[in-house]
Formats: structure tokens, C-alpha cells, sequence
């Protein structure tokens, strides 16, 4: 901070040590969290990037990045749909279920769907419940508003609800 840092991201992309570990990232789920706390001692910021549908992701992996990210409190935090970007182990592991959507020449790595994928909808719904226990979450660590506790807690559900409903659509 003496040097004018105010934020630090953290590539957390996952809560799950299960897809940390199938990612071969190297890192322990109790390492990101010591990072944020070692960040916000110092009066830094803390910035997290997150990932949905790596593959073999299931509700549980997705259930431990909610806690991690309600537990660890980062400053500010993004969530992507994984891509698969070609000459990555990842891109080589999942290959065959790749739908290309146009030639290489006129597309980009993010236009690639994945067979058997969940939706991009199925995400979508994952991401609305992430922000909202998030916020829960700091809304309980202060004096919250009744109300707006409420509203948060209906919005879960929803979003809850709205997630096991497209449990089942894929992506292509």
C-alpha cells in the first residue's frame, strides 16, 4: 500500500479443491483465502477471479466456491464460463466435445461451445446466487436492514430454484 497498491487479483477461480486439483493450479483453497486476509491486513484490496463449468464441475463444487467467496469477502470478484484456449491441457482434455460455431479465422476461443455443457442459463442462474449470498453475507456482518435481508434471502431462493430447474439443459 506504501508504494500505491490498492488492489491485488487473485486468480481463486474456484472454491472447490476438487477443480483446483483437476486444474493443476497448484494452489489450496486455504492459500487464496490467506492471501485475502493477508491483502485486506495491509489496507489493500482484494480482487478475485472465478470460473463456472470447468469440466466435471458438479452443484457441490459449485456450493463450495459460494462458501469460499462468503467466507473469504473479496473486495471485488468476476465469474466467467471457462473457455478452453488451444495448446492448454484443458483444451486437449475436452477436445472432442468441442463445437466449433465458425472457422478459427472468424472467431474467437469464447465462441466454442462444449457438448454436454450446462447452459450458459444454468450459469447465469449460479452467478445471480453467488452475488446474492455474497451480499447476504455482508449485509449479516453489519447491522443489515430487515428488508434487505429479506429481499436477498427471496432472491437466493429464487435463484436456487431457477439453477436446479436448468440443471439439465446443456449447451450444445
Amino acid at each position: 500500500a506504501e508504494l500505491g497498491c490498492f488492489r491485488i487479483w487473485i486468480g481463486s477461480e474456484s472454491g472447490s479443491q476438487r477443480l483446483l486439483d483437476s486444474m493443476d493450479r497448484g494452489v489450496k483453497v486455504e492459500q487464496v483465502q490467506r492471501a485475502v486476509s493477508m491483502t485486506r491486513a495491509r489496507n489493500i484490496q482484494s480482487g478475485m477471479f472465478l470460473m463456472w463449468g470447468y469440466e466435471g464441475e458438479q452443484m457441490e463444487d459449485i456450493e463450495a466456491t459460494i462458501d469460499h467467496v462468503r467466507k473469504t469477502q473479496p473486495d471485488i470478484f468476476f465469474t466467467t464460463v471457462s473457455y478452453p484456449i488451444k495448446g492448454t491441457p484443458y483444451y486437449t482434455e475436452i477436445q472432442r466435445k468441442l463445437v466449433q460455431l465458425k472457422p478459427w479465422g472468424q472467431s474467437s476461443d469464447r465462441e466454442i461451445k462444449i457438448r454436454g455443457r450446462h447452459s450458459r442459463d444454468y450459469y447465469a442462474h449460479a452467478d445471480k446466487l453467488l452475488r446474492a449470498e455474497v451480499q447476504l453475507a455482508r449485509l449479516n456482518q453489519g447491522a443489515g436492514n430487515p428488508s434487505d435481508v429479506h429481499q436477498l434471502e427471496m432472491e437466493i431462493a429464487v435463484a436456487r430454484q431457477n439453477l436446479a430447474a436448468t440443471a439439465s439443459e446443456v449447451e450444445a
